[in-house]
């Protein structure tokens, strides 16, 4: 009811779903985090809230470079996000994540592993567990031999769906972005994947065929998101529990940053 809350700060046990996502992304080896959200009235605070969700006894975070970066102009959509977050960006490689997305297991960590320069790579799910994603309002996706022939909301024939998990290509994506920013007032990631698909670019999946994913859409699924919580801790997100933390923390330099 209050839209200056923010979903990825419902608690989650001892922590967020936006702390868990970050605390995956670090386990992962990422030391650089750019945040794209919507109207924020003091970034500092907004900075110190997030940093509080991830504690500091399970990841060093001295290393972490977090920044804010502001949409002011939300209804563009997550596209327009995307191409805001693209313009902040040095590194070759980016990684993206929707803010209210949860995984079973450290889904950043295994993209990385298995990223071989493609120009966009897509985590997918090709749909053998049941139970968890909502079909009807997920993105699908039309895929074959680890190539993306067509993706959206509305496809009629998809083998998998989206798990809103990439890795792009900053420089060449960003130039993506900029050409249908250009044309668009209103645009998803899913416009500028159909756009780098129309240009010939390298859009690959890779398949999690045995995670369970949640995406956080309304009170219902929170509310499961919880309940998986509480069944097991083998469901912790991305796999980490206070043991796993504490085994990292002290085996973080070995980590490879990116």
């Amino acid at each position: 009811m209050d839209k200056r809350f923010k979903k990825y700060f419902l608690s989650l046990k001892n922590s967020s779903i936006l702390g868990y996502i970050i605390a995956g992304m670090i386990k992962a080896g990422i030391r650089e985090i750019k945040i794209v959200t919507s109207k924020i009235y003091d970034k500092m605070k907004y900075k110190r809230k997030i940093l509080k969700y991830i504690d500091p006894s399970w990841i060093n975070l001295k290393n972490l470079e977090l920044d804010i970066i502001e949409n002011k102009i939300p209804d563009r959509e997550n596209g327009y996000s995307l191409f805001l977050g693209l313009n902040k960006i040095s590194s070759k490689y980016t990684l993206l994540s929707m803010a209210d997305h949860i995984f079973s297991k450290n889904v950043f960590s295994q993209m990385i592993k298995n990223y071989r320069r493609e120009d966009i790579l897509l985590a997918t799910d090709p749909m053998y567990i049941k139970g968890y994603y909502d079909r009807k309002d997920a993105t699908k996706v039309s895929g074959k031999n680890c190539f993306i022939i067509d993706i959206g909301k509305d496809l009629t024939y998809y083998n998998r769906l989206d798990m809103g998990v990439f890795i792009l290509k900053t420089k060449i994506i960003k130039n993506i972005c900029q050409n249908v920013e250009s044309n668009f007032d209103k645009f998803g990631v899913t416009n500028v994947i159909l756009s780098a698909l129309n240009s010939d670019l390298n859009v690959s999946y890779y398949d999690f065929a045995n995670t369970i994913w949640v995406d956080i859409d309304n009170y219902q699924k929170y509310c499961q998101l919880k309940r998986l919580f509480n069944k097991s801790t083998k469901f912790y997100p991305f796999g980490l529990t206070t043991t796993e933390y504490i085994e990292y923390s002290n085996n973080e330099k070995k980590m490879r940053i990116i």
